[in-house]
């Protein structure tokens, strides 16, 4: 019996190498286990941050301090189901996205408000160049929560 269940063992062991074929599939990505209440209101936010970064854009354009600190503003305060959202479904975040998401999520919104500080003060420069900070912000975590999803879909 010994040496029948170790030559299935194994068998099962020897048949995970085989050539040519990967020892894992892909990862996936820590957005895509989210509960699909939770994955949505991330994607809606995400919308809402995107179309509010296409405005941005184009204050920051035609120097429209006014605008950019009002989007900034926006921006910095989203959270688009706070009232929706529960207890349990902020841990299942937390947990799922961990604290290096949060911790991600807390300094992206903190240079929104330092858009708008730089945009209530007309510093034009500055406003730009934490657009741009945020935009790379924007990218890093697409790339390490959810790689297939298009920053710009």
């Amino acid at each position: 019996m010994k040496m029948k269940l170790a030559a299935i063992c194994l068998t099962v062991i020897a048949g995970c190498f085989v050539p040519g074929v990967p020892i894992s599939a892909e990862p996936i990505a820590p957005a895509e286990i989210l509960s699909p209440k939770l994955r949505g209101f991330l994607k809606n936010e995400m919308h809402l941050l995107v179309d509010a970064g296409r405005l941005l854009e184009k204050a920051l354009e035609a120097e429209d301090s006014k605008a950019v600190e009002n989007l900034a503003g926006k921006i910095q305060e989203t959270f688009v189901h706070k009232d929706e959202v529960t207890t349990f479904d902020l841990r299942e975040f937390q947990a799922t996205l961990g604290e290096d998401f949060v911790a991600r999520d807390k300094a992206f919104h903190a240079m929104a408000r330092g858009l708008e500080a730089a945009a209530h003060k007309g510093d034009t420069a500055k406003q730009k160049m934490l657009f741009a900070e945020m935009l790379t912000v924007c990218a890093a975590c697409h790339a390490a929560y959810a790689p297939k999803a298009s920053v710009l879909d």
